[in-house]
């Protein structure tokens, strides 16, 4: 899997079907987490998404059309071997146009039959997950990497004629000449670490980085540090030891610790701000909600903006097929306490209150550092912070 790219987004928005033509798209949660996904299960989600779309289409070409599209999406989850915990689709076979991605992050189930690609679900995982750009360097090379979603691919390798390095020389000038090498190497070794600081502010406009950590050894790294622009300063999350010639994904495995840390911190800061808005919240003005069913019933009206969960949290709920209320159980009755609709039974009604959250355009942060998650478990054991 690699990093989902600015170009890959840009080619997928500018992508549109011909005159009678169409764009399947679909998402479709792999994540084995569930475990419902361990026994095949999203094949009958994708069933069911399939079926549902296409008895909303009435003209009998574009049924025609959809049959063959669905078919393909259909051959690919029958064949291909997830590697992470969602699969995208985007098909338009009767032009040859296929697409497929399988990425690292959960995103809501969903099929869409349009002109373009619907690409909304990869828009707001863009703009979730936060992209790390790696830069590791000496003073005679530099490599850029861009980590995102638990991956990393190198995005350039930049080769900077070496610098001249302290040399012995013979004769009566020999200390003299000794000052004068030196000298040219610490300036050439300026200039090669100011165009590095260049090239790293271009990357960070051009792949939209949000935080930059610097590899290499500690005096380059704190010089490169100095050189940096006040705008690209301010995201220099960390400064690590790193070789230049390390492969990417030793180098992510180095960098991973230090911003799990730093991870780790922006999740107790999140909890205890949670934690101590909603207990100081008025009914009439809460700008945030702890417990699953206070939760449940601000998704219910759309009003999460960010919901909090422990990971590896679930429950079962109910839900209402009619008026899609979820809850965490049922009245006594049976029926929807809205729309005195029938009920059904929902394995986890937290991953639908996520699924849900997501399909709004909000944000699903799920709590891994454990004093964080043993705060938010003792006090919810969710949370969510309201639009």
């Amino acid at each position: 899997m690699k990093t989902l790219h600015p170009s890959s987004l840009e080619s997928l928005a500018r992508r549109h079907a011909p005159e009678g033509s169409w764009i399947l798209s679909v998402y479709l949660n792999v994540d084995p987490q569930v475990r419902a996904n361990r026994r095949g299960a999203h094949k009958l989600v994708l069933d069911q998404l399939l079926k549902d779309l296409e008895s909303e289409l009435d003209d009998a070409h574009q049924r025609e059309h959809f049959a063959e599209d669905a078919g393909w999406v259909r051959r690919q989850v029958e064949t291909h071997i997830p590697k992470g915990r969602s699969m995208v689709f985007f098909c338009d076979i009767s032009e040859g146009y296929t697409y497929q991605e399988d990425l690292p992050i959960r995103l809501p189930n969903g099929a869409w039959y349009e002109k373009r690609p619907y690409i909304r679900p990869l828009l707001d995982a863009w703009k979730e997950y936060e992209r790390t750009g790696i830069v590791v360097v000496d003073r005679e090379r530099a490599r850029f990497l861009v980590a995102s979603m638990g991956e990393v691919e190198e995005m350039e390798e930049a080769f900077q004629t070496p610098a001249v390095r302290h040399r012995s020389t013979s004769g009566t000038d020999h200390m003299r000449s000794q000052m004068v090498f030196q000298r040219r190497a610490a300036t050439w070794s300026h200039w090669f670490l100011k165009e590095v600081a260049d090239a790293l502010h271009d990357m960070i406009e051009e792949y939209e980085i949000d935080r930059v950590v610097l590899a290499g050894p500690e005096e380059v790294t704190a010089e490169l540090k100095r050189l940096l622009p006040k705008g690209v300063l301010s995201r220099v999350a960390a400064r690590v030891r790193a070789s230049v010639t390390a492969r990417p994904q030793d180098l992510l495995e180095q960098v991973t610790p230090v911003l799990r840390d730093l991870d780790a911190a922006l999740e107790r800061e999140l909890v205890a701000e949670c934690v101590t808005t909603a207990r100081k919240a008025q009914s009439g003005s809460a700008k945030a909600v702890l417990g699953l069913e206070a939760v449940l019933d601000a998704v219910n009206q759309g009003r999460v903006y960010q919901i909090l969960v422990p990971a590896g949290f679930s429950a079962p709920g109910r839900h209402c097929p009619s008026c899609q209320v979820l809850l965490d159980h049922g009245p006594a009755q049976g029926s929807c306490p809205y729309c005195s609709g029938t009920l059904n039974d929902e394995d986890d009604v937290v991953w639908a209150a996520c699924d849900r959250v997501l399909l709004l355009g909000g944000k699903v942060e799920e709590i891994t550092e454990p004093e964080a998650k043993k705060e938010l478990t003792a006090a919810g054991p969710v949370g969510a912070f309201l639009r």
